[in-house]
């Protein structure tokens, strides 16, 4: 499988020089190889790169020698935007401000939600209040003289001490 990828794209781990592996997987096996190689093998972090890990002896001269290091060079040299005719316009005034707009009231995400048609949950509720939440959204959706059906309870025997029937399946 490793034979249809171009040589340039593969790259060997900081950690284990056996580990071969394309390039765009590296920092996803630099992860695991770290945790294993935490004791034995110390590397530095490139700061040009964060993918460049190399032993402290040769870190120095990695950063001066660094190809990612041009990027970082190039933008601290290069001198800021000049602004000219082309580039400049003037500042867009307008009559309108919608801020000064007193006859729209402010969004209440809450308000809407308890008008909307819409299904709310009692998140971070006490019991207590979580079931008369739940009671007052029955309302809203089904209307105010809205009355759940509950099941009907089950008969009490007269007698506790009476013996009960046997259970039978077969009727």
């Amino acid at each position: 499988m490793m034979d249809n990828y171009d040589e340039s794209d593969m790259v060997y781990c900081p950690y284990n020089k056996e580990h071969k592996m394309l390039r765009k997987k590296l920092q996803q096996h630099i992860l695991k190889c770290r945790v294993i190689y935490k004791d034995t093998v110390e590397l530095m972090v490139c700061p040009f790169n964060k993918s460049h890990l190399i032993p402290e002896p040769e870190f120095f001269q990695h950063t001066k020698s660094c190809e990612d290091r041009n990027i970082i060079v190039h933008y601290q040299t290069s001198a800021p935007a000049v602004l000219n005719e082309d580039t400049r316009h003037p500042k867009i005034e307008s009559e309108e401000n919608w801020d000064d707009d007193d006859s729209v009231p402010d969004y209440d995400p809450q308000v809407y939600c308890s008008t909307a048609d819409i299904v709310r949950e009692p998140n971070g509720l006490f019991p207590a209040q979580r079931k008369a939440f739940i009671e007052q959204e029955k309302r809203r959706h089904f209307g105010q003289d809205y009355k759940e059906e509950k099941p009907p309870k089950a008969k009490s025997r007269s007698d506790p001490y009476e013996p009960r029937k046997p259970f039978s399946r077969r009727q």
